[in-house]
């Protein structure tokens, strides 16, 4: 049996975002996440995209109107279908007020479905 490595739960939402290499002059492709945590994201992106690779991301989130901004690094890869691959991306700098508007979303959302669990 495989021990969990995780240290912070997933919630399956999908966000929209753009990304870019870090420091590239390209243009920002689009993507949705399949699930986030306070660390990260993971999402199927653009299949040139490496494990190690720097990402500059932007991620909507619904109840704020700007991004957020942060740069992150895919700490791993799988699944590559159609061009897309499967990445984990870990959440290496952020603006800590941008953080905190990220956690309370998240925070959110559990608070949302623990009530809803409750019913």
């Amino acid at each position: 049996m495989i021990a969990e490595r995780r240290k912070y739960i997933r919630l399956k939402v999908s966000l929209d975002f753009s990304y870019k290499l870090r420091d590239r002059w390209q243009v920002k492709k689009k993507a949705v996440t399949k699930n986030i945590s306070p660390t990260g994201v993971s999402a199927s992106v653009d299949g040139s995209i490496k494990k190690g690779d720097w990402l500059e991301l932007n991620i909507n989130i619904p109840v704020y109107k700007k991004p957020l901004a942060c740069i992150g690094k895919v700490t791993w890869t799988a699944d590559k279908k159609a061009g897309k691959i499967d990445v984990g991306i870990k959440f290496e700098e952020i603006d800590p007020e941008l953080k905190n508007m990220f956690l309370e979303y998240i925070c959110g959302l559990m608070y949302s479905e623990l009530q809803r669990l409750r019913v």
